[in-house]
């Protein structure tokens, strides 16, 4: 059983959108490091280009130097991000440029689209994975020597230990991504003799399809070139391991020699191909021929893609959405907290009219009443997210006077509640409450309650999921509905003693309060794979309050009559309190994770104020403010009001 840290969400001082960010990596790397082959000041300089990007995305980066067939100095510059396990997936893009002939005496090669375009997107990969929660771990590799037999690429491969290869679990190779007509996914040669290694494939067209990007593969013209499959890169070097491996370049398969080495039918692309030509592949003519915005649209187009593939295939969506399930399970066991505290408030407020005005003996009395609540935002803090909140509670209460002394009650309540989340998501719950409560005291005097209760309900919501890049940028937006039942048993005892100054009342109080609360199980609506399934969640709550109390009643003109009342108590949690993990499921897996909490506030002050206005022949109104002072969740800062009749 995983477990994850809740709330693990990334944020960015300034969002990027796609694109954005390798296209700043592609205009310093071909114009300024134009002829970047390697064993030239230009391939250097490009590979502290590609350090300075990866660092500014906030990763560590290593070089692998090697040294070519032909002698020439060249590195690899590789940079990763950790997992939550030792398996990792591989994406590589070369940055350096084909040499040109000794007797080549134009501009040099600017290499935008092979492969400027690759390594670009590459930089922007690491860039929005970086800071993301990752079961299985990423390695980023802008390799050198491509150009000379994929030379960077062997040299990393031969370099693996057996462990090392043993946890490589895919690779992903992004070259030439400009010039082509059309963008293309391909998978290896491998999927032919076990389709499962053709995974990264069908997902990637899925998010296509989904996106509304008409990203094609190799239709399989040439039976040099089986359909389906890549070839003639980086992607090579790993074709002997039995791991998924994908490909992706911008080419035209359906023209030419049906090798996709003919690679657009655009007039401004003399002989319909751009590779290691200087004259075509700069900025310049590929511009011109194909408009302003087709290199940020490409380098859009494949880096949002390759991003949605990757939280997949690494496992960061589903950790991010099991984070945030357990964000709303937290919310949901808060919500149950808080309609229970608003249970007792309204008996209290009876108990303290009892207190008030003591029945006579044999007598019963009945009553009835609504009551809101609402707390507004900015009562609670981040952990919660909650916009605001607001309740409606109907209730009816009777109580018997047996003796001077004592009297027996009851209280039936039924209440609506709901919390609006930032995002857009919300939580709802319809509870009935009923209990039963034994008042000791008369007037000013030491007084005691002693109560019991339970609370049955339905609970409904719906969980905004929001997850955001290292860059910033939007990768999943998605609202899901839920439902499940909750039960709440408690009891209280409650004591103190009043003194009486006048028309006002002061004294101690001393509560025991004990609930057990369950929240059952549920899968959310949805076929999504970052939809969740939350298994049923159980706590407990005991609870010792100490504080003051002071209460008054006035007779005002007429029959009106003003009870103010307050109260200031220490509160110490001796039980949870709150839910301490929650175990969920996402539909991309089923695999069960828990996702622990942070531990409940134990200690923290409860504060009220509040007045009653009898307005005669048993018609009263009241208002109340309440919040919590010290609480790591916030001061839920609140005002209820209501109106009742008594018989």
């Amino acid at each position: 059983m995983a477990a994850v840290a809740p709330f693990a969400f990334v944020s960015a001082a300034a969002a990027e959108d796609f694109g954005d960010f390798s296209l700043t990596t592609l205009q310093t790397l071909t114009t300024t490091y134009a002829g970047r082959n390697s064993g030239t000041a230009a391939f250097d300089g490009a590979a502290d280009w590609m350090v300075e990007r990866f660092e500014a995305a906030g990763l560590t980066v290593s070089r692998q130097a090697f040294t070519t067939r032909r002698g020439l100095s060249s590195q690899n510059v590789i940079t990763s991000i950790a997992g939550t396990s030792a398996d990792f997936i591989l994406v590589g893009a070369h940055f350096d440029t084909a040499a040109q002939r000794s007797s080549y005496t134009g501009p040099p090669l600017q290499g935008v689209d092979d492969n400027g375009s690759g390594a670009s997107v590459l930089t922007e990969l690491a860039a929005h994975m970086s800071g993301l929660e990752l079961e299985t771990g990423l390695v980023f590799n802008a390799f050198g020597a491509e150009e000379s037999g994929l030379e960077g690429s062997r040299y990393y491969r031969n370099s693996l230990t057996a462990a090392e290869i043993a946890n490589l679990k895919g690779m992903i190779n992004i070259d030439s991504l400009i010039t082509g007509d059309f963008m293309y996914a391909h998978a290896d040669v491998n999927y032919l003799t076990d389709p499962s290694l053709k995974s990264y494939w069908t997902r990637i067209h899925e998010i296509a399809v989904e996106l509304g990007y008409d990203l094609r593969s190799n239709p399989g013209l040439n039976a040099s070139y089986p359909i389906d499959t890549g070839c003639c890169s980086d992607a090579d070097s790993f074709s002997d391991l039995n791991i998924p491996i994908l490909w992706l370049e911008s080419t035209n398969w359906e023209i030419g020699a049906l090798d996709g080495y003919d690679q657009t039918t655009n007039p401004g692309i003399p002989g319909g191909a751009s590779w290691h030509n200087p004259a075509i592949d700069n900025w310049a003519v590929l511009e011109a021929a194909f408009g302003p915005d087709r290199i940020p649209d490409r380098l859009e187009a494949y880096s949002l893609l390759l991003t949605r593939l990757l939280i997949e295939i690494t496992g960061a969506d589903v950790l991010a959405t099991a984070a945030s399930g357990g964000e709303a399970a937290y919310r949901t066991a808060d919500h149950l907290v808080r309609g229970r505290t608003g249970f007792e408030a309204s008996v209290d407020r009876m108990t303290l009219s009892i207190l008030d005005a003591p029945r006579e003996i044999g007598a019963f009395t009945l009553s009835v009443g609504v009551e809101g609540s609402v707390a507004p935002s900015g009562g609670f803090d981040d952990r919660l997210d909650l916009d605001g909140t607001r309740s409606g509670r109907a209730y009816v209460h009777g109580d018997f006077q047996f003796d001077p002394l004592f009297n027996i009650g009851g209280d039936l309540q039924f209440a609506r509640s709901r919390d609006d989340i930032g995002a857009g998501g919300d939580l709802s719950s319809s509870m009935v409450s009923m209990g039963a409560n034994l008042v000791y005291g008369s007037g000013i005097s030491p007084w005691a309650v002693a109560s019991v209760s339970a609370s049955l309900g339905s609970l409904s919501g719906t969980r905004a999921f929001h997850m955001t890049s290292g860059l910033g940028a939007t990768l999943l937006d998605q609202r899901f509905d839920y439902e499940t039942d909750a039960q709440i048993y408690g009891a209280r005892l409650m004591g103190g003693h009043d003194f009486a100054f006048g028309d006002i009342a002061i004294g101690p109080v001393l509560g025991l309060d004990y609930a057990h609360y369950r929240i059952g199980g549920y899968s959310e609506s949805s076929a999504l794979r970052t939809a969740l399934s939350i298994e049923a969640q159980t706590f407990d709550s005991l609870e010792t309050t100490v504080g003051v109390r002071l209460r008054g009643s006035f007779a005002l003109a007429e029959a009106l009559v003003l009870s103010p009342y307050g109260s200031v108590a220490y509160v110490h949690e001796f039980s949870d309190g709150m839910p301490e993990d929650v175990v969920v499921s996402a539909m991309a897996d089923g695999t069960a994770r828990r996702v622990s909490f942070a531990g409940a506030d134990d200690s923290y002050g409860r504060a009220q104020l509040g007045a009653a206005l009898g307005l005669g022949d048993g018609v009263a109104t009241f208002i109340q403010l309440d919040s919590r002072i010290g609480h790591d969740d916030g001061a839920e800062t609140g005002v209820t009001a209501g109106l009742g009749l008594t018989f």
